[in-house]
Order: structure tokens, then sequence, then C-alpha cells
């Protein structure tokens, strides 16, 4: 009985000293040094060092913190070589061994000898496992038979060297099992702590990719919907502005936008029921079908009955896509509508007078084959927005589980008037994330507007007498004084005309006769292009040379001083002669 507690009490001692070492060599797989191991990366000479310095000590320390059985001690010492050989390979293991062999060899007893050479074997051992297996770790049965192997080894080797047997007998029947079970138990548990290691880092290593590719995919359907802005700068007459933000790395609603012909604009938004990569991938779907479509002999209804069709044909996965698609006549500002579904558009006139779009029936796209969509019609002037949005916007929800709803957003429109299309999404927006407060985004957030601003221009025509040209600066100030032109502007422009006309009146019928004069003013963006048409004879008034103002009024030749301030008031000036008219083009940057 007294046996067995003492025995009882070596393997308590013994598993004290492993959970030591354990712990220690868990810590040091987290160094620098053992992540190149792991990445299977060249170890440095000073890692190697490292690493022969750090197992030694714990071989050092397994034999000073052994148990004295008469005369020989009971010990983990072996474990630190052999765990250095299997991570390290043979020199690490070796050096490690050889650490903590010299050590015990110092401090003597009858089994000095053997306890020192199994121990340096104990790290050969282990480099020959990595060598042989190219660097991989071993299974964790594999790791237990090792160990063991080695501490049966260690037992039989002092049998074999120590003399008297009777008298290294006794000592290896009481150190035998504790010494080869928590020798194993140890060597087990640092080859379960590795391949969860390993596991965890395969397991980072796969999250990294799938965050990548995830990136990839957002970067790519990011891609897919237009996001420069201004997206059309040669076209005044109407501004647009939108923005897309998933609730994930991709979501599933879209917007898109583009010019049928010179004369309409097409114009959609949508959103896939789900989220994720499902959904981003049928939103692509949707948003090619729709430009695909898109014909200007169709109308909105019939491009989603088109789309529609193709979207439930093999819809096995059962998603749908709700859609609204107008389409605006620039030169009116009509707009052509079709809603699948969707959340119906605000339309924030120029007054501030908010108006919902009529509601008109419509069902998903994808749902139903060969639903008939039907279409209605408004009118949008000058000044006023058409809002189109999702409802993640309307469904955000903060922290207490309240929607945005269709209230707060109508009242976050109220107010708006007189800003362009960026300022109102940009405003939509950041109410929306005001109200959430902070709570995590619950749905993919898209935000369409277009602002129409009519048709920035003016036609004039006049006869073929100076008095017109009074008749046509009032004309030109009104229209002015309407896109808030600079008086400075408005004032080289008209001088620059009054020059320019009375030359051609004056001069360009030489055989008299009423002839008409076409003065054509557009604003586009903040340039001023101003043309002028006439019939009479050929006349480039750029080819007249600039006058010589250093020289005296009596001394310069007459003419050519008008269109001299002409050319010093506009930035770019022009001329062609086209169908048996003069033409001349003038430009004016706004300033």
């Amino acid at each position: 009985m007294k046996n067995i507690d003492s025995i009882l009490e070596l393997f308590i001692n013994l598993v004290k000293n492993m959970s030591v070492v354990i712990v220690l060599a868990y810590v040091l797989t987290r160094t620098q040094a053992y992540s190149a191991i792991m990445q299977k990366k060249e170890i440095t000479l000073n890692q190697r060092l490292g690493l022969i310095l750090i197992f030694g000590i714990f071989s050092i320390y397994g034999t000073v913190s052994g148990i004295n059985i008469m005369g020989a001690i009971a010990n983990v010492r072996d474990l630190g070589p052999a765990i250095a050989g299997l991570i390290g390979g043979p020199l690490v293991g070796i050096g490690a061994g050889l650490i903590g062999g010299i050590h015990r060899y110092t401090l003597g007893g009858i089994t000095y000898i053997p306890c020192s050479i199994s121990t340096v074997i104990a790290g050969l051992a282990g480099g020959l496992i990595y060598q042989y297996r190219k660097g991989e770790f071993v299974s964790i049965t594999g790791a237990v038979v090792f160990m063991a192997l080695m501490e049966a080894f260690h037992m039989g080797l002092a049998l074999v060297i120590v003399k008297p047997f009777s008298q290294i007998l006794p000592i290896i029947q009481s150190v035998s099992l504790p010494m080869i079970f928590t020798n194993a138990l140890g060597m087990g548990i640092f080859a379960f702590i590795i391949h969860n290691l390993m596991r965890e880092r395969e397991t980072q290593r796969t999250k990294e990719l799938i965050e990548s590719e995830l990136t990839i995919a957002r970067e790519i359907q990011m891609s897919i919907v237009p996001k420069i802005f201004p997206a059309f700068p040669g076209r005044p007459e109407f501004d647009l502005f939108a923005i897309l933000e998933p609730a994930k790395e991709v979501g599933g609603d879209l917007y898109d936008f583009f010019l049928m012909d010179d004369n309409h604009l097409c114009f959609t938004v949508g959103d896939v029921s789900g989220k994720g990569v499902p959904a981003s991938l049928f939103m692509a779907v949707t948003k090619t079908l729709i430009k695909a479509k898109a014909d200007i002999r169709l109308g909105p209804d019939e491009i989603l009955y088109q789309v529609n069709n193709e979207l439930c044909e093999d819809n096995e996965s059962g998603m749908f896509v709700t859609e609204f698609l107008g389409i605006l006549t620039i030169s009116t500002g009509d707009i052509v509508f079709s809603n699948g579904g969707h959340n119906i558009p605000y339309l924030l006139r120029k007054n501030g007078e908010l108006e919902v779009l009529a509601k008109i029936p419509g069902m998903a796209l994808g749902v139903v084959e060969d639903y008939p969509y039907v279409c209605a019609d408004v009118q949008i002037r000058e000044g006023d927005s058409l809002i189109m949005f999702t409802d993640g916007i309307t469904e955000a929800m903060n922290q207490d589980g309240e929607l945005f709803s269709e209230e707060r957003l109508e009242n976050a429109l109220r107010g708006l008037e007189g800003r362009n299309a960026r300022d109102e999404v940009n405003h939509i927006l950041q109410s929306t994330r005001q109200f959430v407060n902070g709570a995590n985004q619950s749905d993919d957030i898209t935000i369409l507007v277009i602002q129409y601003l009519g048709k920035k221009e003016m036609e004039y025509r006049l006869k073929n007498e100076l008095k017109e040209i009074q008749a046509l600066t009032a004309a030109i100030e009104l229209f002015a004084e309407t896109h808030k032109i600079p008086d400075q502007t408005v004032f080289h422009m008209n001088l620059s005309l009054d020059e320019l006309l009375t030359n051609t009146i004056s001069y360009g019928f030489p055989e008299g006769g009423e002839h008409e004069i076409l003065v054509r003013i557009a604003l586009q963006g903040e340039t001023l292009v101003i043309e002028t048409y006439d019939d009479g004879q050929i006349f480039n008034p750029l080819e007249k040379a600039d006058p010589d103002t250093g020289l005296d009024i009596e001394e310069r030749p007459i003419g050519g001083l008008g269109i001299h301030l002409v050319r010093k008031m506009m930035d770019e000036i022009e001329y062609r002669r086209e169908s048996n008219q003069n033409i001349l083009v003038m430009k004016k940057q706004i300033r």
C-alpha cells in the first residue's frame, strides 16, 4: 500500500512538472520563430540558437524539478529536447539535448550516464522524425507513441549500463511507469496544442481567403453600378447622384441609369430578396437584363415584362427583385415609369412641396411569368427632384428596435429645396445614420436622386436691323437672371454680341433685303456657349489682325478694335462657314 502511495505521489509531482513545461512550450508556439516553423519558412541561425537555449532550459527544469528515488531522478527532462527535435530538426534537438544531458551529467548519481545519453538521443530522434516528415509535425498518436518509446528506451539503457543490476532494477520498477506516462502525456498535450494551432492557422487562412474573395466580389459589384459623378457632364439638363452601401461585403441592391438616345434617360432602382453573395449575383443578372432589354421603342412596363420572364426562367433559387424603372424625356421633363413591387419614390418640388408618385400595381420580378406590368407618368419641372430608395432606408433600425419609416424619411426630405442631387442623397443618408445611432446595418441601402434642371439655353431670332439688338439684350438679361449668371459675364456677353451683330447687320448684307440672324445661348455647366448664325456674305472676323494698341489713334488703321475686344472678353472664339451661313461660336467660363 505504501509503495502504491509513493508511485501515486510520484505521478502527481511529475504531472505538475510536465504541466509547467507544456505551458512554457505553448507560449513558445506564439513566438515569431515558431510562426516561421509553422509556415515552413527557413529558420534563421538566431532562431535555431533561441530554440536550443529555450528547450535546453526546459530540459534542465525537468531535471531540477525531478524527484530523487534511491539515487536516481524521476523526471521529464527528455520532453524538452524531444519537442525541440520535432519542431526544429536534428540540430535543435541535439543542441537542447546536450544542454539537458550535460547538466544531468554534472549532478552524478547511479543513473547519470544513461540519463544524460537518453536526453541527447531524445533530441536526435525527434530531429530525425522532423527530417523524415520534411518538417510536418507528427500526429497526436504518433507523438505519444514516440515519447513512450523514448522513455522505454531510457529505462532499458539504464538497465543495461548501471551495475549492479540488482540496484537499478527496483529503481526502474518504481519510476518507469510514472515517467513513461507523464512524458507521453506531456508530448500528447503538446501535439494537441500544435495540431490545434495548425487548424487555427488553416481556419485563419481560409477566413482571410474568403474575406479577400468577398472584397474582390464587392469591388466587382461596385464596379457594375455607375459611380462616377457627374455621370453626364455634357448634359446640363439634369443632375443625378446615387449611393449603394451593402449590409454585408456584397449585397442585392442595385441602381443604374443610361441614355437610351440623345433625349431619353432610363433609370432604375431595385432590391433583391436576401443578402450576400446569392443576392449580389441575382442583382448583377437583373441589371444586365434591364440594360439589354431597354429599347426606346418599349415602355417601362414592357421592359419589366421581358426582364421578369427572363428571371422566372429556371429560377430554382426562388429569388426575386423589386424594381422601379422610369424613362425621362430630357427635353420636356416627362417621366413614364413602371413599378415591380418596389418602394414608391418621392417627388420633391422646387418650392419644397413633397409628393408621392402614383401607386400602381406591380409584382416583384422573378415570381410569376407573363405578369402584366402597367405604366404611369409624371412631369418634373426645373428644380424638381425624383428621389428613389430601397427599404434599407425606411427599415433602418436603431438600438431600440424602431424603424426609420416613411414618416421620418418625409421629414428628412422637407426643406431640401435648393440643394443639388449629391447633397440631397447625403442628407438622406446622414439622417438615417443619425437615427440608427451606431446600430448594425441590417439591410442594403441605396439612394438615387435625379434633379431636373431643364434646358439652360435660349434662342433669339432678330432681323438685320440695328434696333433689334436692344430687344436681344433684354432677353439675354432675363435668361441670365433665371440662371444666376454673374453681372460681369452678362456685360461681356452683351458687349460682344453688340459688336459682332452691329458689324454683321452693317456690312454683311450689301445687297440689302430682309434677313434673319439666329443667336443661341446655352449654359453648359460652368461654361456659357454663345453662337450666332447669319446668311450674309462670307466674312471671318478672326482673320482681322489685332490693332497695334501701342500706336496713337491717328496712326492706327481703321477697324479691328471691336473683334480685339471680343477676343479679350471671351475665353474661346471660333468661326466656320457651313450651309451658306456664317457661324461664330464663343465660350465664356462663368467666374
